[in-house]
């Protein structure tokens, strides 16, 4: 009876909203450039633009110069390896993770049904970080049309009408390549033809066609959207997850890709009314060193990342967003690192699978509730690489290091270097005095609010009193920003960790 109560509302909500939304055609994020040049030109350097590129001419499409992603090579070796951009009508992704091919048949290239490689797989190149992690075999077996049930993740104005490529019917449609600015913002014709905040959705949570009906579970309730709200958790929860549903899909020992919005569920962010928001400026990159990020953990967090007995450069997203997730490749030799960072954050220290019995979820039940294992968040780096000098630990020595990160009982006598920063606030050049027992090696260190090191010095400093001058440059003489930092001093066994407020 709720759920039928639901889409009644739903219903009515939909009568007065869709006339309006139908009203409205799409004019295409080229026609956004002129008013909102600086948002353009961020999202034109993101990844979202290129998350579909229609191929036209036989020309391979074009991806900003951040993008290592080996596309020479393609052609090459796509299938049987005989294949031309003029067999190819558009190219899945591309940008940040990997490539996929759609060919004129409108058929993935290399699957069952495809007029090219039929069921021979060899059709997925991946290339996260800039590597060359090679062409795997996507779905050789199975029968994969491009049309709506997969653009609409992939594309703007995506519709069940019609047909996207000329030739092939029943398609479905879109009016853009790629998550433009409508996909955000809804049809933008009458914006365009009299610009006012009353004519353009801030927030457009009927981007997909199932989103009239709901979707998007949070504890088994369905989420129906709001045509006068402006939730961005639902409108971006429509693509970053895999199936409406709430538990957190996984395979393979690893968090299935577009899983952010149900593994956010799962996290006291969602329940202290964060949003995506809060963390992310959707019109920028994270990944190619973008600076999409926004948030800093600090500062809701200050006194985890000021008491984190951690050695090493560490950041807090290395152990609370680790790569759990895999989008194409799983890399290096722990069998614990994906292409994707988790966004579950929590991490229970034991030893028990995070998954499932049968590795299709994510566990969420009284023994253990969704989040992460030390397995990923700490055999991630510590049993990786055996040449990064991060020594190889057991995960029963992971767990037992684990169990009091952020706990100040575990820090051996962490006042024994007493450290003084002067001014504090600083504005951009601070003296770091610190008193030391002996003659003999010193290390300072200064993090970010992230946690991420920006600064480290070693050096011999004499017995007694030693002042240590910061310009506020990185190792890599980089002026920081404004914001909170945390300088570590520590000499032998000892150490001490204060908080520095830089003002510029």
């Amino acid at each position: 009876m709720k759920n039928f109560l639901q889409l009644i509302l739903v219903v009515v909500f939909l009568t007065g909203a869709s006339e309006y939304i139908m009203a409205q055609t799409f004019v295409g994020s080229e026609s956004c450039s002129g008013c909102h040049s600086s948002k353009y030109n961020e999202w034109f350097q993101s990844g979202h633009p290129y998350k579909f590129s229609i191929i036209q001419n036989n020309q391979p499409p074009f991806y900003p110069p951040e993008a290592v992603n080996f596309m020479d090579q393609w052609m090459d070796s796509l299938g049987d390896g005989t294949l031309g951009w003029e067999n190819i009508a558009g190219v899945i992704g591309g940008y940040g993770w990997k490539s996929r091919f759609v060919g004129d048949d409108g058929h993935i290239v290399g699957t069952a049904g495809s007029a090219y490689s039929t069921g021979m797989g060899h059709n997925q190149f991946n290339f996260y970080g800039g590597e060359d992690h090679g062409w795997v075999d996507y779905h050789p077996g199975d029968v994969k049309i491009y049309n709506y049930s997969c653009f609409k993740c992939h594309t703007t104005g995506g519709t069940q009408e019609g047909t996207w490529l000329p030739g092939v019917a029943d398609l479905g449609n879109f009016t853009e390549g790629g998550i433009g600015c409508e996909s955000c913002h809804g049809p933008g014709s009458d914006h365009i033809a009299g610009p006012s905040s009353s004519n353009i959705d801030r927030v457009y949570e009927f981007a997909h066609l199932d989103n009239s009906l709901g979707g998007l579970e949070i504890d088994g309730v369905v989420q129906t959207p709001d045509p006068t709200g402006n939730d961005v958790n639902f409108l971006c929860g429509t693509c970053h997850n895999r199936d409406y549903k709430n538990p957190i899909n996984a395979s393979g020992g690893f968090i299935k890709h577009h899983e952010q919005w149900d593994e956010f569920t799962y996290t006291g962010h969602m329940e202290n009314d964060m949003s995506c928001l809060t963390c992310h400026n959707p019109h920028k990159r994270t990944i190619w060193d973008g600076d999409g990020v926004i948030a800093q953990c600090a500062s809701c967090h200050s006194a985890q990342v000021e008491v984190t007995n951690h050695s090493g450069n560490a950041t807090c997203i290395d152990c609370h967003m680790p790569f759990a997730a895999k989008s194409g490749a799983k890399r290096g030799e722990s069998g614990f690192v994906g292409d994707v960072r988790s966004h579950l954050m929590k991490i229970t220290v034991n030893d028990e699978s995070m998954y499932t019995e049968d590795g299709a979820w994510v566990r969420d039940d009284e023994e253990r509730e969704a989040s992460l294992s030390p397995a990923y968040s700490c055999l991630g780096c510590h049993n990786n690489d055996p040449n990064d000098n991060i020594p190889d630990k057991t995960l029963e020595q992971a767990i037992a290091a684990a169990e009091d990160m952020h706990e100040t009982t575990s820090i051996f006598n962490p006042e024994s270097i007493a450290v003084g920063l002067y001014p504090n606030p600083s504005n951009g050049l601070t003296n770091i005095s610190f008193s030391l027992r002996n003659d003999g090696m010193a290390n300072v260190k200064i993090y970010n609010a992230t946690g991420q090191l920006v600064y480290t010095l070693d050096e011999e400093f004499e017995a007694g009193i030693n002042t240590v001058r910061w310009n506020s440059n990185s190792n890599t003489g980089t002026d920081v920003i404004s914001g909170y930092y945390f300088v570590k001093v520590t000499s032998g066994n000892l150490s001490s960790i204060q908080k520095l407020v830089l003002v510029k």
